[in-house]
C-alpha cells in the first residue's frame, strides 16, 4: 500500500492523488448526445477506490453531497488505453472526507509555438463526501411486494394508479438511448405519478465491483428516473447531485435487482428523487436520497412524442 501522503494527515489539508481510468470497451457504451462519457457511478466508484487506499479507515458505505458538474468525454482514441485524472481529497478536523475527480488539461498552441508556457485548465467533474459519523436512515423503504405477488414478478402498480409499461427495447432505442452494456433494465418498465419500478440484471461487463458494488444498479436505476421524467415532466433529465447513498449490501455483477424510484415532487425542476435499489427476496441493498436530475442538453433532447399518451 502506497503510503499516506502527509498533506493529509493533518487537519483541513488537500493533496491531489493520481488516478488511472481504464478505458474498457463497455464504457463507450454510455453515452450524451451521441459522445461516450464516463458514467457518475463509475466516477464514484474510482473515486472511491482512491480514497480507501490512501485512508484505509474511511467508510465507503454512506456518501453524502454528491455533485455531477461537467462529463468527462472518452475518444475513440482513449479505448483500450488509460486516461490520467486527479481525486482531489481534502480532509476535514472532524474527519469527514471530501473527494473530487478533476482532470487537467493544457491549451495555447500560439503560446507554445513563441516559446511561451501554456496554460493549463482544470476542470471538476464530480464531487462526493464520505462523512467520519454514518447517519442512521431516516426513512422507511417503501414495500415492493405489495405490488407483485413475488418480489421478481411483474413489477407494476396497481391500476388505480394508472400505470404506464414502457418495454426495455423501446427505452434503450428511444428515452435512454445508450449501447447494449447499458441495457440493464429488463422487460416492462412499469411508471405512473407515484414513481416508478424496474427490473435489473447487471452485466458481466469487466468492471470493478469494489468498494461500492456493481455500478450497473444505480446507474439503471437513473434510467427509470430519467425515463418517468420524461413521462411525467416532458424532460430528458440527467442526475447532477444527491444528498445522501447508503450502501447496505454491496451489488454484485451478473445479479438481479429490484429498484423502486420514489419521485419527492411534481412537476419542479430539478427533478428529485428517492432511489431504492433491492435483491430479488426483498432485502435492501442501496438507497441513494435526494436525487436531483434536470435537462443538460440545453433543451436539445426531447421525449418521444408516444411517451406523453
Amino acid at each position: 500500500m502506497p503510503p499516506i501522503p502527509a498533506a493529509i494527515t493533518g487537519a483541513s489539508r488537500k493533496v491531489r492523488l493520481p488516478v488511472e481510468i481504464k478505458i474498457q470497451p463497455y464504457l463507450m457504451d454510455h453515452r450524451f448526445e451521441g459522445k461516450a462519457v464516463l458514467p457518475a457511478v463509475e466516477a464514484m466508484q474510482i473515486l472511491a477506490a482512491s480514497v480507501q487506499t490512501y485512508l484505509p479507515d474511511a467508510d465507503m458505505t454512506f456518501i453524502t453531497n454528491a455533485r455531477f458538474d461537467k462529463f468527462l468525454y472518452l475518444g475513440e482514441k482513449d479505448l483500450g488505453g488509460i486516461v490520467i485524472a486527479y481525486n482531489e481529497v481534502e480532509l476535514y478536523e472532524n474527519g469527514d472526507v471530501c473527494s473530487k475527480l478533476i482532470t487537467k488539461s493544457r491549451f495555447g498552441q500560439a503560446r507554445i509555438s513563441s516559446g511561451k508556457t501554456p496554460m493549463t485548465r482544470i476542470k471538476e467533474h464530480v464531487s462526493i463526501s464520505f462523512p467520519k459519523e454514518k447517519e442512521v436512515l431516516c426513512k422507511s423503504p417503501p414495500e415492493i411486494s405489495e405490488y407483485s405477488a413475488s418480489a421478481f414478478g411483474k413489477l407494476r402498480f396497481p391500476p388505480e394508479d394508472e400505470c404506464f409499461d414502457i418495454p426495455s427495447d423501446r427505452l434503450y432505442s428511444e428515452l435512454v438511448p445508450f449501447g447494449p452494456a447499458y441495457h440493464n433494465i429488463k422487460d416492462i418498465l412499469s411508471v405512473s405519478e407515484k414513481g416508478a419500478f424496474a427490473k435489473i440484471a447487471t452485466t458481466t461487463a469487466d468492471t470493478c465491483s469494489e468498494p461500492l458494488g456493481s455500478p450497473f444498479p444505480l446507474d439503471a436505476a437513473f434510467h427509470a428516473a430519467c425515463a418517468w421524467g420524461q413521462r411525467f415532466s416532458g424532460i430528458v433529465a440527467f442526475p447532477v447531485a444527491f444528498e445522501k447513498r447508503f450502501i447496505f449490501r454491496p451489488t454484485s455483477p451478473n445479479e438481479e435487482y429490484v429498484s423502486r424510484i420514489v419521485p419527492l415532487r411534481q412537476a419542479q425542476i430539478p427533478l428529485s428523487f428517492d432511489i431504492w435499489i433491492y435483491e430479488t427476496g426483498g432485502r435492501l441493498c442501496e438507497a441513494v436520497l435526494g436525487v436531483q436530475m434536470r435537462d443538460v442538453s440545453a433543451g436539445r433532447m426531447k421525449p418521444p412524442g408516444w411517451l406523453k399518451g
